[in-house]
């Protein structure tokens, strides 16, 4: 099976491009042989990323090889990111309009590259790119489909479930990742004060909670689990509405006039349209920001809970 660059689907979707090239269909996904290799595309419009491309080779040992050789082709291939692991590479196309030209585009530099440098194919195993053989496993790994020799994918499989068992008896520091996750709050309300300083309109501000503080969450010792992700949402929730009254607070204080207090002077400003209307709108867009964070967070979770480093076989 031959492509080029300028074998392209006419309707540039997931679909008609794995028709065009010959591809099985998946969930999200398209996959099969691409140059005597086996790839696989994951296209997700709002993902993060939107599109991942695999291709499947036994690297082990030469992972820093095609990392040095994707880093000094970043540009031609027009890829984000990537990254190399013992069973192949994976890069992020640049987002755009039409990303599957450019995965055709990557998927032909890269074969001809692997295949340049004598990198095995589609008929070895990628675990130890030795020759298949009569009757390899039909198998997965981290949901990329590819066949293997059986007693490669028994280790793999062990190795995984090994390191899940490794990661279940981990400690989780939940009281000091929930500080973490606390702080990624107190990002979120200082950054709504400096939005509401400059322009009344400090909402934004709450994007960055459930991100810094699912950020922080980790690096302070919290394991991936639901209570993260509501810890992340509660404390961004919580500090923005503290964030947004200390902001009315000191605006009021700084501009009493003839009100004898500071809360006679909010009162005030809440009964005219104009002060009323300001914050019912900051409040939905924390609200809807912060939910957007929440989901991005929800999503990250159960992708990991489900798919990452998963090994099973297929047949």
């Amino acid at each position: 099976m031959e492509q080029n660059v300028t074998k392209k689907a006419k309707k540039h979707n997931l679909a008609s491009f794995a028709e065009a090239n010959g591809l099985q269909r998946g969930k999200h996904c398209c996959f099969g042989e691409w140059n005597g290799y086996r790839v696989h595309v994951k296209y997700v419009p709002f993902g993060n990323p939107s599109c991942l491309v695999t291709v499947v080779t036994a690297a082990k040992g030469k992972e820093e090889q095609l990392k040095k050789w994707l880093a000094r082709k970043k540009k031609e291939l027009c890829i984000a990111d990537f990254g190399a692991v013992g069973i192949g590479l994976m890069v992020c196309p640049k987002s755009g309009t039409d990303p599957f030209r450019r995965v055709a585009h990557i998927l032909d530099m890269v074969t001809a590259y692997l295949h340049k440098e004598g990198f095995a194919g589609a008929s070895a195993c990628p675990y130890c790119g030795q020759a298949l053989g009569e009757r390899p496993v039909e198998m997965s790994d981290s949901d990329i489909p590819f066949s293997a020799h059986e007693a490669c994918f028994e280790q793999a499989f062990l190795q995984v479930r090994k390191k899940k068992a490794e990661e279940a008896a981990r400690r989780d520091k939940k009281p000091l990742a929930t500080l973490g996750a606390l702080l990624g709050g107190v990002l979120a309300a200082a950054l709504f004060a400096a939005f509401w300083f400059w322009f009344s309109f400090g909402a934004i501000g709450a994007l960055a909670g459930p991100f810094a503080g699912g950020w922080l969450y980790k690096k302070f010792g919290g394991k991936e689990s639901v209570y993260k992700v509501a810890a992340c949402c509660a404390c961004t929730l919580l500090c923005t509405a503290a964030g947004c009254f200390v902001c009315l607070y000191a605006a009021a204080a700084a501009d009493l006039g003839a009100y004898a207090s500071v809360f006679a002077k909010l009162a005030a400003d809440f009964a005219a349209s104009a002060g009323a209307t300001n914050l019912i709108l900051n409040a939905v867009f924390s609200v809807l920001f912060a939910g957007a964070g929440t989901v991005w967070l929800a999503h990250t979770y159960r992708k990991n809970k489900t798919s990452v480093g998963s090994v099973k076989r297929l047949h």
